[in-house]
């Protein structure tokens, strides 16, 4: 374990977000996170609830900067066909002066809402997405 250094904490600045292999430049923020699902019970003689863990749920939310059609054309003909897409979506933590970098695979990504248009008067137009996947496996950890 190291000591902390300030100098060390990764900014976001130098996150990035790949969709089946193409990198989205536009990413603005990318949240992935596991859900893990416990159900109750109560033992007898014990006054305490106890857990048992029964699985988990991952899902996210990435935020884009709208420049382009990208996840409309992702979906476009899917959403009426019923032919949704699995998608996987490779993301990187990094910093240039952090001790390493974190990457996570996500397979089995389903997009949960697609933003058709939306835009604000004198305001960047953003666009967020919000996922599920069915896998997650670490590429890379910081040491």
């Amino acid at each position: 374990m190291r000591n902390f250094n300030h100098n060390k904490v990764i900014r976001g600045t130098f996150g990035k977000v790949w969709v089946d292999g193409d990198l989205l430049s536009n990413a603005k923020s990318f949240e992935a996170k596991v859900t893990l699902d416990y159900e109750d019970m109560n033992v007898n003689g014990e006054l305490v609830t106890q857990r048992r863990y029964m699985g988990c749920s991952i899902s996210g939310t990435m935020t884009l900067h709208k420049f382009d059609s990208f996840i409309l054309r992702k979906y476009q003909q899917a959403i009426m066909t019923g032919d949704l897409p699995d998608m996987t979506i490779v993301v990187a933590l990094d910093d240039p002066t952090a001790y390493g970098a974190e990457r996570v695979l996500l397979r089995g990504v389903t997009l949960d809402e697609i933003t058709l248009s939306k835009f604000e008067n004198k305001t960047l137009t953003e666009e967020e997405v919000p996922f599920a996947a069915g896998y997650y496996e670490f590429i890379d950890l910081i040491e």
